[in-house]
Parts: C-alpha cells; structure tokens; sequence
C-alpha cells in the first residue's frame, strides 16, 4: 500500500495523474490503467528533462562586488528604464529570525533579499497573449551572498516556462529585460575595479 501512496504523490507532483479508470478502455485491467500513464508520464517527463538541460529553470550570475553597492546599481538599472520597485522581501532576515525560533541557526545567507517589480507595457502584451501569464507577475530578482563566499555577490531569475507554448515572445521579453538588468549591473560592477 505505501508504494501505491508514493507512486501517487510522484504522479502528483510530476503533473502525471492520469491513473483515472476513464483514461484506461474498458478492457484493461485496473492494475494496468497505472503502468500504462506511468510509461506516458515517463516519456513526457523524459522531454522535459531534456528541455531543462538545454536551457536551465534558473538563471544565476555573480560578480565580485559589494552587496549594497549591486543593490543600489540594480535599482538604479532598474529606475533608468523607467521602472520602479514594487516590493521587497527580505528572505536572508526572515531566514535568519525563523531559524532563531526553530533552533535552526546554520547561517544559509549572508545577505539575501528578493526586488520585485514589473513593466506595464511588457506585461500587457504578455497578459494579451495569456491572460494566465499573469503567474509570471511581479518579476523578481534575487540578489544574495552566501556565508563561505564573502564579497560574492549573486544575481538569479527564474524563467517563464509554458509548458508546450509555441510562442514565446511575450515571455521572452520579460527574461531578455531581466537578464539585461544583471548583465547591466555586473558590468557596472566590474568598472569599479
């Protein structure tokens, strides 16, 4: 019964519960009607694999730098392009403060904190498109440093993935503004040197 339990929550998680009697022809037998979506699901997840290695979920940049100065120099990136900050979240303090409290007190950041923000006219065209795109919204980046690499400082995005969508240019609007902004910042960084 527990690998039945587990079997179902790895079809869960992977997107692959198709494990219903509805999916299987009246003749198969319920036994089969799992083998079967669980050899599908391999073969979906196998294209998937490979879409990732091509091009990884997470893009992530560094430069030898001081923290707040990456910071200010994203902001101001950020602001010449006529965008502003919509939020922060301070992930290293809250991580810090929480595992106080759970008596977890491994450092996992140095620093750490998240800038979101968004662009009315890319994320409208982006909207246009797929009304459901509106998951993509705020963009973030994640500007952090990590306790055994002092005075790196590290830059990251996630990209937008859409499953099977064929096209892209909405979405890759929004990852070609972003990877600009990191591309902008380190490079400010590295004429201070």
């Amino acid at each position: 019964m527990k690998v039945f339990f587990l079997l179902f929550v790895f079809l869960s998680v992977t997107g692959c519960v198709a494990a219903r009697s509805t999916s299987s022809s009246p003749n198969t037998a319920a036994g089969d009607s799992w083998r079967s979506n669980l050899k599908s699901c391999n073969i979906k997840s196998g294209v998937h694999r490979q879409e990732a290695v091509a091009r990884p979920p997470v893009v992530i940049k560094s430069v030898l730098a001081d923290y707040d100065q990456v910071w200010d120099d994203l902001t101001t990136a950020l602001n010449n392009r006529g965008l502003v900050i919509s939020s922060v979240s301070h992930v290293g303090e809250m991580l810090a403060r929480t595992g106080k409290a759970l008596g977890q007190t491994k450092p996992i950041f140095a620093r750490a904190r998240v800038m979101e923000f968004c662009s009315a006219v890319i994320s409208r065209k982006m909207m246009e498109d797929n009304p459901h795109y509106i998951v993509f919204c705020p963009y973030q980046i994640m500007v952090y440093t990590l306790p055994a690499e002092p005075g790196r400082v590290y830059l990251s995005y996630r990209r937008l993935y859409w499953g099977k969508v064929k096209n892209r240019q909405s979405l890759q609007r929004v990852e070609t503004l972003l990877s600009a902004l990191i591309k902008e910042t380190i490079e400010t960084q590295k004429e201070y040197q």
